[in-house]
């Protein structure tokens, strides 16, 4: 089973871009960019780069929040973050099919140093 593990930044909360406000929308883009730059570093670092020949089909995702980073709500990341993982070309997309399963959870600062943990798994079936 394919393994990618991903440290970002908290996303801004959902509840704030959901709004037409373009304030909001900048946010994302800013965050956006953030996390290419991470991605950047995840698919070159030494030890378990992040490589791909093509975007997971059917997998699993596990996204712990650091409880240190945010007092948000869990569910205000989800959106955000599934969407950045198709716009980095690791999924396919969030459709049933593809998407089997979605944890959410609270975790400490040490295993989710960037605010983010997030883990995607193939799902071979």
């Amino acid at each position: 089973m394919t393994a990618i593990v991903l440290d970002l930044p908290i996303p801004p909360l959902v509840n704030r871009t959901r709004r037409i406000d373009w304030s909001a929308h900048r946010l994302v883009k800013a965050w956006r960019r953030t996390a290419d730059g991470l991605m950047l570093v995840a698919r070159c670092r030494k030890v378990d780069p992040i490589r791909l020949a093509a975007p997971l089909d059917r997998f699993e995702v596990e996204i712990m929040l650091s409880s240190e980073h945010t007092k948000g709500d869990l569910d205000s990341v989800i959106k955000t973050t599934i969407d950045y993982l198709k716009h980095a070309g690791l999924i396919v997309d969030d459709a049933q099919k593809h998407l089997r399963r979605l944890t959410v959870g609270w975790t400490c600062s040490e295993y989710a140093s960037e605010g983010m943990r997030v883990t995607v798994r193939e799902v071979i079936s």
